[in-house]
């Protein structure tokens, strides 16, 4: 694996963690049960957006052509792109759903408004894969899979100790940046900001030494 495969696969990381971390009980509205249909919890798409927009400020999303079914049921799809700055790493998330009445039956011929409400609810389902408010999709709990107060994980952990040894960082220097008494007791917050650090010393380290032959 070489190193832009490493940092893509790092972002990739990034993205599910503080998405699937992020507390979406505060921001769902629901559904009211009918006869034909059990009461259901939802995220409104601009809520996901903004939830999505204040941790990867420079994501954007765009629609694919809807796809138009010999029944006349349509399709709409739509592709995310999750970034923290222009010119940075991206995490490349689609979906795609049908266009479906209260009853969440598919509409023959659907009307615009229809059609649009079906886009706005396929960026909530795309965002759901890359980690926000997945777990109303599975089972209609608001409890989010963990909180950025939480420490890194064995993988990130080892991730950090690794660049620490390659770039010979003072791990006590290190840890009084990161506020912490052990690398082990880093939150999940911070992980992104301390893996930028010391990547950039590597990479320093690594353009004197080609400059140094």
């Amino acid at each position: 694996m070489n190193d832009e495969t490493k940092v893509a696969a790092s972002f990739e990381s990034l993205v599910w963690d503080t998405l699937s971390r992020i507390e979406v009980s505060d921001h769902i509205d629901h559904l009211p049960k009918t006869k034909k249909r059990p009461a259901v919890a939802y995220l409104p798409w601009h809520k996901a957006w903004m939830l999505t927009k204040r941790k990867f400020p420079a994501s954007t999303y765009s629609h694919r052509a809807d796809i138009t079914h010999s029944d006349g049921s349509v399709e709409v799809e739509v592709d995310v792109v999750i970034a923290n700055t222009h010119g940075g790493d991206t995490f490349f998330t689609n979906a795609r759903l049908a266009v479906m009445d209260q009853w969440f039956n598919a509409i023959p011929n659907p009307d615009a408004r229809s059609v649009n409400d079906a886009r706005q609810r396929c960026l909530v389902k795309a965002l759901a894969f890359a980690g926000l408010g997945l777990n109303l999709w599975a089972d209609g709990s608001v409890i989010p899979v963990g909180k950025l107060s939480d420490p890194i994980s064995p993988k990130q952990f080892d991730e950090l100790n690794t660049l620490i040894t390659e770039t010979e960082t003072d791990i006590s220097k290190f840890l009084e940046w990161c506020e912490v008494e052990s690398l082990d007791q880093l939150p999940f917050e911070r992980f992104g900001s301390a893996y930028n650090l010391l990547r950039a010393k590597k990479l320093r380290v690594e353009a004197a030494k080609e400059a140094g032959k």
